[in-house]
C-alpha cells in the first residue's frame, strides 16, 4: 500500500511563496547593508515595505491552514511558518538600526560586514532552495526521491550558519581591539552583528523545522 505522500498531486502549501517574500526582504536588507558600509543613507523603509508583503502572505497562509485538512502536522509547519515570519522581522530591526548610525569603521570592518551580509544571502538563499524542493516534491508525491537533494540543501544552510557564527565572533572581536571607536559606537556595532547573526540564526531554525518536517517521510 503506498503511503499518503507517494499519491499523487496536492494543493501547494504557500511556503515557498511567503519563503520567496522573505528572501527579498533578506535581499534588501543586504542592500542597505552596503549601502551603509559605502557610508551612503540607509533606507530602512525598503525592507519594511518587503517584511510587510511577507506577513500578508503569512496572514493569507495562516487562513487557508486553518480552513483545511493538512496531510502535514499543523503545529510543525505553523513552527516553520514562524521561523520564517522571524527571519524577516529581524531583517527589518537590522535595517532600522543601521538607519540610526553609521560609526567610523576600519578598514577591516567593512570587509567584515561586506562578508557578513553575502553569507547571509547565500544562507537564505540556499534555504529558499531547500523549500522549493519540499514543496514541489510535496505537491508531486515525491518527497522521498528529492529526499538526499532536500538532505543537501538543509547541510549546505547549517554550513553557512556556522561561517556566519565564526564571522560574527570575529566582527565582535575586532569591534572590541579597536582603540578608536568611542563606547557608543562599539556597542552600536555590537547590537548590529547580533541582529544579522540573529537573523541567519532563524533561517538556521526553519531549515531544523524542515528537517523535523520531512523526516517522517523519507
Amino acid at each position: 500500500m503506498r503511503a499518503w505522500w507517494e499519491r499523487g498531486s496536492r494543493k501547494p502549501l504557500g511556503l515557498k511563496d511567503h519563503v520567496s517574500k522573505v528572501q527579498e526582504t533578506v535581499e534588501e536588507l543586504g542592500k542597505q547593508l552596503r549601502a551603509w558600509v559605502r557610508k551612503e543613507p540607509v533606507e530602512a523603509e525598503r525592507v519594511s515595505e518587503r517584511e510587510h508583503q511577507a506577513d500578508l502572505v503569512k496572514r493569507e497562509i495562516r487562513l487557508v491552514w486553518a480552513r483545511s485538512r493538512l496531510l502535514l502536522p499543523k503545529d510543525r509547519l505553523l513552527e516553520l511558518l514562524w521561523h520564517q515570519d522571524e527571519i524577516a522581522d529581524l531583517s527589518q530591526d537590522a535595517a532600522l538600526l543601521m538607519a540610526l548610525c553609521r560609526p567610523e569603521l576600519p578598514l577591516e570592518l567593512e570587509d567584515a560586514f561586506r562578508a557578513l551580509g553575502e553569507i547571509m544571502s547565500k544562507t537564505v538563499h540556499g534555504y529558499a532552495q531547500a523549500v522549493a524542493t519540499f514543496e514541489e516534491a510535496y505537491v508531486v508525491g515525491k518527497i522521498k526521491e528529492k529526499g538526499s537533494d532536500l538532505s543537501a540543501q538543509v547541510d549546505l544552510v547549517h554550513r553557512l550558519e556556522h561561517e556566519s557564527d565564526l564571522l560574527e565572533r570575529e566582527i565582535v572581536a575586532t569591534v572590541y581591539r579597536a582603540e578608536n571607536l568611542p563606547a557608543f559606537d562599539r556597542y552600536h556595532l555590537v547590537q548590529l552583528v547580533l541582529l544579522l547573526g540573529d537573523t541567519v540564526d532563524q533561517v538556521e531554525n526553519a531549515a531544523g523545522d524542515l528537517s523535523m518536517l520531512m523526516a517522517p517521510l523519507l
